[in-house]
C-alpha cells in the first residue's frame, strides 16, 4: 500500500467534490456487481446518477461484445472496454453506436497471433487453468479466469506463473477480482479513459477535469485510475489488495462489492442534495 496516502471513508467526501461531480467512472465486476450479478440497488443507482445528470463511464476489462450491450442497454454515457483498448458510446437520437480503438486493425490481428502463444502455455504448463468464458466476445486482449468459473480457484501461486508466463512472453497484464488480462499495446485504463475526454476536448491531467470527474473500482487493474484522478474511490472489498498497491484510492466505502457502489452513490447524491 502507498505510504502516501490515507484510504478516508466515503463519508469524508466534501460536498464540493460531490456537488463538482460530472462524469464518474466505475468499474464493472465485483463493483457494480456482487457475486457475478449487477444488483437491482446498483443498477438503481446508475439510474438515479442518469437521471441527476452525472454521466457514468464503465471503465471494464470485459469484452467489446459486452460494451455493446452495456453502451445501448444501461444508463451510461459510453463504456471503456478491455481495459482500455476501446470506448463504445451510443447515441441515442441517431441511434447510431460510436466504436473508438486505441489502436490500429493490424496491430489487433499481430497481437491476438502473438497472445495465441500465451493461451497455449497457459493451458500447458498451468493445470487446472481456463481462458474466459467470454473470450470469444473479445477483440484485444486474452483473459485468463482464475476464480470466476474456475472451481476451485487457481492458487496464488498458479496465478503467478500465469502472470510470469506473460511477462516472458512481453506482454502487459492486468490482475482484475476474476481474471487475468494480458495484451499486446501500449494502453490501460488511464489511456483508454483519457481518450475518451480528448475526443469531447477534455484533458484529464486539467484542474477543471479532476474537479468534476471520480472513478470506483475494486482491485488492482484499476491502480492506474486510482493514481490518475483525485478523487477515488475503492468499494470495501478493495482492503484484500491493499499490498499490492502503491496508489491506493482517496476513499473507501463501508460496505463490499455492489453494496458499496450504491453507499458510494448514495453519498455523494445526499452531499448534492439530490
Amino acid at each position: 500500500m502507498s505510504t502516501t496516502q490515507v484510504l478516508q471513508p466515503i463519508a469524508h467526501i466534501p460536498a464540493s467534490v460531490c456537488t463538482s461531480l460530472q462524469i464518474l467512472f466505475s468499474d464493472i465486476d465485483d463493483t457494480i456487481t456482487a457475486g457475478g450479478l449487477v444488483t437491482a440497488a446498483s443498477f438503481a443507482a446508475l439510474w438515479r446518477l442518469h437521471q441527476t445528470g452525472v454521466a457514468v463511464v464503465p471503465v471494464t476489462g470485459r469484452p467489446a461484445g459486452w460494451c455493446d450491450h452495456i453502451a445501448r442497454m444501461w444508463p451510461v454515457n459510453a463504456v471503456i472496454g478491455e481495459n482500455g483498448a476501446f470506448y463504445y458510446s451510443y447515441d441515442r437520437e441517431e441511434r447510431k453506436m460510436r466504436r473508438v480503438s486505441l489502436i490500429a486493425a493490424q496491430e489487433r490481428l499481430e497481437g491476438r497471433e502473438k497472445l495465441e502463444r500465451i493461451r497455449r502455455r497457459v493451458l500447458q504448463e498451468v493445470p487446472g487453468s481456463r481462458i474466459a468464458a467470454d473470450q470469444q466476445f473479445r477483440i484485444t486482449d486474452l483473459a485468463i479466469d482464475f476464480c470466476e468459473d474456475v472451481v476451485p480457484p487457481l492458487s496464488a501461486e498458479k496465478i503467478k506463473r500465469i502472470c510470469g508466463i506473460v511477462e516472458e512472453e512481453g506482454a502487459t497484464y492486468k490482475i482484475s477480482s476474476i481474471h487475468i488480462n494480458c495484451w499486446y499495446g501500449s494502453f490501460d485504463k488511464v489511456t483508454g479513459v483519457r481518450r475518451f475526454l480528448a475526443d469531447r476536448g477534455r484533458d484529464l491531467a486539467s484542474d477543471e477535469v479532476q474537479g468534476s470527474t471520480a472513478f470506483i473500482g475494486d482491485s488492482p487493474n484499476d491502480e492506474p485510475m486510482f493514481a490518475a484522478l483525485r478523487h477515488s474511490i475503492a468499494v470495501a472489498n478493495i482492503r484484500g489488495f491493499l499490498d499490492r498497491l502503491n496508489h491506493s484510492p482517496a476513499y473507501v466505502t463501508e460496505k463490499e462489492f455492489a453494496a458499496g457502489f450504491s453507499e458510494a452513490v448514495d453519498t455523494i447524491l445526499k452531499k448534492r442534495g439530490d
